[in-house]
């Protein structure tokens, strides 16, 4: 059984096929995730220290989203690994972003400033699923899960 520090689930708009994780204000000098490309994968993820652009599969829907630290390497069941980076939070807390609405209320805390993680980010979708994990996509057809793992050193 896994250990976690810290988990935050819900449901995400996407938005033209894409949705971010973002640590700082959208107002703020710096840039935000909306200025990150969206990756040619699909899905796929772009990144940068405190920003993440997801690529959905799909257009216009509500995605199921996990945040989530973990001690060890997670592999969960009927999700695929899209990516496996090291990443970067300067803030210590990410929140999902929509392009259109803004932040969604979604967030993670990190339990500190700024830090070092390896970021598993995992995907599925409900044609690919089983039957228990689509009674969890009720409003959407696709889930992530971001898993933040603490750097070694």
């Amino acid at each position: 059984m896994e250990a976690f520090y810290a988990e935050a689930t819900g449901l995400v708009s996407v938005e033209r096929s894409q949705f971010g994780l973002w640590e700082q204000d959208e107002f703020a000098e710096d840039g935000s995730w909306m200025d990150l490309p969206l990756c040619n994968e699909t899905p796929g993820v772009t990144l940068t220290d405190g920003a993440i652009k997801v690529r959905s599969a799909i257009h216009d829907h509500y995605a199921a989203v996990t945040l989530e630290i973990t001690e060890r390497p997670v592999s969960p069941e009927g999700l695929r690994l899209i990516a496996r980076t090291p990443y970067k939070s300067l803030t210590g807390r990410t929140e999902a972003w929509t392009l259109f609405s803004g932040p969604t209320g979604l967030t993670l805390d990190f339990e500190g400033a700024s830090r070092n993680f390896m970021l598993n980010v995992f995907w599925g979708n409900s044609l690919e699923l089983g039957d228990q994990e689509k009674t969890e996509l009720l409003h959407g057809v696709e889930q992530f899960r971001f898993a933040f793992e603490p750097a070694a050193g």
